[in-house]
C-alpha cells in the first residue's frame, strides 16, 4: 500500500526534472511506487542475440571498481533506497566498474546510442542482489546534464521514460559462460545457464529481479541502458525467439 503522500508526488508529475525531484524526496517510498506500478503479466525476459568476442577481461575485473559490492552509495540509489537497503543489511551487490574501449564495441555492434549507460556488473562469490524493480535512473542522472533540458522534457509515467525519447531498453551481456549457483530471478522465472556473449533484455518496469552468486566464480555481465538506432532483432527475439548473432 503506498502512502498519500508519495502517491501524491508521483500523480503531480509532469516532466522528467518532476520525476528527479520525486526520487530525491527522502520522504517518497520509491521502491514502494515502482513496485505498485508493475503489471505482473508483462513481466518478461528473453535472449534476443549473442555477441561473439575474445576480450581479455583480467585486467577490467582486477581494476578498483566505481562502487564496490560491499558498499551502498548515492550514485546508484535515490534516498529511500539508501535506508531500504541498511534498514534490510543490503549493498550494491556487485562491482561497478568502467567498460573498456573493447567492451564499448559489444554497445556500439548491438545498435545503442552514444549516450547508453553502459557498467560491468561483476557480482564475486557470496554476494547478492536485492529484489527491486528498476526505475533507470542512472541513465537519467548520466544524460540529463543540461538543467534546462531537463525541466522542459516530458515525462511518460506509464512507459516511465521521456515522452521525447524513443523506447528504453536495458539488456545484460554476459562476459563469460554461466558457473553453478550463479543465478538471475527476473520473476517469477530464472536465467541460468548462460553461454559468455548471450544478451538478454527485460522489461525492466515490469519485471521485479534480484541476483545472487552461490557459487565459486565471478560472474561479469555488461548492464547497457540506452536507445537502439533499429531494435526490431529486440522485438524479434521476444515475439519469436529469434536469436540475432554479432561479432566484434
Amino acid at each position: 500500500m503506498i502512502d498519500s503522500y508519495t502517491k501524491n508526488k508521483w500523480d503531480q508529475i509532469d516532466t522528467v526534472q518532476d520525476l528527479l525531484d520525486f526520487m530525491e524526496d527522502p520522504k517518497c517510498d520509491v521502491m514502494g511506487m515502482s513496485n505498485a506500478l508493475v503489471d505482473i503479466d508483462k513481466s518478461s525476459f528473453w535472449t534476443a542475440a549473442n555477441v561473439e568476442f575474445d576480450i581479455d577481461l583480467s585486467e577490467i575485473l582486477n581494476s578498483t571498481p566505481a562502487i564496490r559490492h560491499d558498499e551502498i552509495s548515492a550514485t546508484t540509489m535515490v534516498p529511500s533506497e539508501l535506508e531500504y537497503h541498511k534498514k534490510n543489511s543490503y549493498t550494491n551487490g556487485y562491482d561497478r566498474i568502467k567498460p573498456n574501449a573493447d567492451l564499448s564495441k559489444i554497445v556500439k555492434a548491438l545498435g545503442f546510442g552514444d549516450n547508453s549507460s553502459v557498467w560491468v556488473n561483476n557480482q564475486p562469490p557470496g554476494v547478492l542482489m536485492g529484489r527491486h524493480v528498476d526505475f533507470i535512473s542512472c541513465f537519467t542522472y548520466e544524460n540529463l546534464d543540461n538543467a534546462s533540458l531537463v525541466n522542459t522534457m516530458k515525462y511518460d509515467k506509464d512507459k516511465r521514460q521521456p515522452v521525447e525519447l524513443k523506447t528504453i531498453w536495458r539488456c545484460f551481456v554476459a562476459l563469460d559462460d554461466w558457473h553453478p549457483g550463479q543465478l538471475v530471478n527476473f520473476e517469477p522465472g530464472f536465467w541460468t545457464h548462460w553461454k559468455k556473449g548471450d544478451v538478454v533484455f527485460f522489461d525492466w518496469k515490469n519485471t521485479p529481479h534480484s541476483t545472487a552468486n552461490c557459487g565459486s566464480k565471478h560472474r561479469p555481465f555488461l548492464k547497457i541502458t540506452g536507445v537502439i538506432d533499429d531494435d526490431k532483432y529486440v522485438i524479434s527475439g521476444r515475439e519469436n525467439n529469434h536469436i540475432t548473432k554479432f561479432k566484434v
